[in-house]
């Protein structure tokens, strides 16, 4: 599974606004859930669910909130800008302001794993993450992703 493969620009969010990490991700569910065929308020529960456990931000403004979610046959990707930085609860301090949110079947454990890695190993590039901060539309964001995964052979 190369994640370049699951980025779309119609799965990419920019200027949602959101107050906390429930609303960050209720806003990202409102737009993704409908066009994957789930409902929206199973998704953000288990979206929060998971962010529960333990927080899903990874540092410098981006956090990776994922899920195992019934009712999807395929790994689904949708990439979010917030307007303004919510604060994870990462311990770092600095606000998230770029999701990758990844919705998972649950049969599909291996591939959910492997997904959430190499959008690890992308996001250590720091000319990704600006670049990503940075882009004027959903195809830059989708452009910008796809091109340096591929670069890293994902």
């Amino acid at each position: 599974m190369k994640i370049h493969k699951l980025i779309e620009p119609g799965s990419v969010f920019l200027d949602l606004e959101a107050d906390d990490v429930r609303s960050a991700l209720t806003a990202v569910a409102e737009q993704v859930a409908p066009a994957l065929g789930l409902d929206v308020d199973e998704t953000v529960t288990a979206l929060v669910e998971r962010e529960g456990l333990g927080s899903t931000s990874v540092g410098d403004g981006f956090a990776i909130p994922h899920c195992k979610i019934h009712g999807l046959n395929r790994i689904a990707i949708a990439l979010a800008r917030l307007k303004y930085g919510v604060e994870f609860g990462g311990g770092e301090g600095t606000p998230v302001s770029f999701l990758f949110v990844v919705l998972s079947p649950p049969d599909q454990p291996a591939a959910h794993l492997q997904v959430l890695s190499q959008i690890a190993r992308v996001l250590k590039r720091q000319d990704l993450r600006t670049e990503l901060l940075l882009a004027k539309d959903q195809a830059a964001v989708a452009e910008a992703i796809c091109r340096t995964a591929s670069s890293e052979g994902l």
